[in-house]
């Protein structure tokens, strides 16, 4: 008699941990130099008297270490196969570099030198603050979850769809209100035009595009509710930002590297930040699951401040500037889940390009050779937080958040300031 085939569970293939392969810290740290060389021999014409090597510097420069620390778990694919987390810390920090070459001749009438070497021009490393750029990989996070919940927040268009009267009455009249503020202009010398085309603005900005989102917004949403599952969901942010960053090297310059003949660098660094927020959610949406339609379209009394929020007469103007938007959306939400786990990695690279620059003593002519000396460095950190989604923090916006989208925010404001009424559809 044929014997029934075992019951697996649907889980991924993967190897046993071995014995003995224990999960351990692991620790490092290697020091990183660089090599300085420097010889020049030199010749004095008037008495013929050569002096080979007259410079001979042949040392090393320690510019950082390569480090690295963090957990070592040979078991992590058992881990994550039970449905467990396998997240833990890691950092790393790690040096490179390419020395600029060089070939170098140097001579006045008393003096004849010739060079070569191996310099190591500098590192550039300028890390900035990480707060804008950390809250907007969380919302990015954030975002894509609720995309692969499907969820939405009707409220605010169920309470401004008494407008839409106004909206289709404004729409008609364009037409009529464009040729009447033609035929004003020349009496109101641009006014009237410049005003129109604030309210056409805001109309469109404030009313067309967001009604047609909010439709589409809500079709979608009611699909995926009656199409919604529970289940494990593995939802990622991130966000980056590039700077750059130089010095420029003094008039003079103590580094001989010949007889008449110093040396200098130019330095040019591009710096790279990036923040990636990593979260492994089991959603609890299904049928038999306290999560209903109420919840879904955003309809639940938790969402009440944000709502509130939004109605709030030119509230667009003070999200401009700060972030109480989505402060209120963060403290006042609640994911229809339990988070399994959570994890934060930042990255911050810089790269350093020095270009070689002479400075000959006066009465000499320098014949110098050279590439550029390259250096990069690079910053890793992982870090494994509590299985909770943080909440962004209420702040005033940095000079960057501010500008990002500069000319629509501009029109915006320009508009209210050109209507003296704000965004409302009249």
């Amino acid at each position: 008699m044929a014997k029934s085939p075992k019951f697996y569970p649907n889980l991924p293939r993967v190897k046993s941990q071995k014995k003995g392969k224990r999960v351990r810290a692991i620790s490092t740290n290697t020091p990183v130099r660089v090599p300085r060389l420097i010889q020049a021999d030199r010749l004095h014409k008037p008495t013929k008297v050569y002096t080979e090597k007259y410079l001979n510097i042949n040392t090393s420069d320690l510019i950082g270490n390569d480090t690295r620390s963090g957990v070592k778990n040979p078991g992590w694919q058992v881990t994550i196969a039970k449905g467990g987390d396998a997240t833990s810390g890691y950092s790393r920090e790690h040096y490179s570099y390419r020395p600029t070459k060089y070939t170098v001749t140097a001579e006045d009438s008393s003096w004849l030198s010739r060079g070569s070497g191996s310099l190591y021009g500098g590192l550039l490393v300028q890390q900035n603050d990480t707060t804008a750029l950390d809250e907007t990989a969380l919302a990015r996070l954030k975002n894509r979850l609720n995309g692969k919940i499907g969820n939405a927040k009707l409220a605010p268009p169920l309470a401004e769809s008494r407008e839409i009267g106004r909206l289709v009455r404004q729409i008609n009249s364009l037409g009529l209100d464009t040729v009447k503020a033609m035929l004003a202009a020349k009496k109101s010398k641009g006014k009237s035009v410049t005003k129109l085309l604030g309210q056409i603005w805001l109309g469109f900005g404030f009313g067309v595009n967001p009604l047609l989102k909010d439709i589409e917004s809500a079709a979608n949403s009611i699909l995926d509710f009656t199409t919604r599952t529970d289940g494990r969901v593995v939802t990622r942010g991130t966000a980056t930002t590039e700077y750059w960053s130089g010095t420029v090297p003094p008039g003079t310059s103590s580094d001989f590297i010949a007889q008449g003949c110093a040396i200098g660098f130019l330095r040019q660094a591009h710096h790279k930040q990036g923040i990636r927020y990593v979260a492994g959610i089991d959603l609890t949406v299904g049928a038999g699951s306290n999560y209903g339609v109420t919840d879904h379209l955003g309809l639940k009394f938790g969402a009440l401040p944000s709502i509130l929020w939004e109605l709030t007469y030119l509230s667009w103007v003070v999200d401009y500037f700060t972030t109480v938007g989505p402060w209120l959306d963060d403290v006042f939400y609640t994911i229809p889940g339990k988070v399994v786990y959570l994890s934060r990695s930042r990255k911050y690279q810089s790269e350093t390009t020095c270009t070689p620059k002479t400075y000959p003593t006066a009465g000499y002519k320098v014949g110098f050779t050279g590439s550029p000396a390259f250096g990069r460095y690079t910053n890793f950190a992982r870090t494994h937080f509590a299985p909770v989604l943080p909440t962004r923090s209420l702040r005033i916006k940095s000079v960057d958040e501010i500008a990002k989208n500069g000319l629509t925010k501009f029109l915006n404001l320009a508009s209210v300031l050109a209507s003296r009424k704000g965004p409302k559809l009249s």
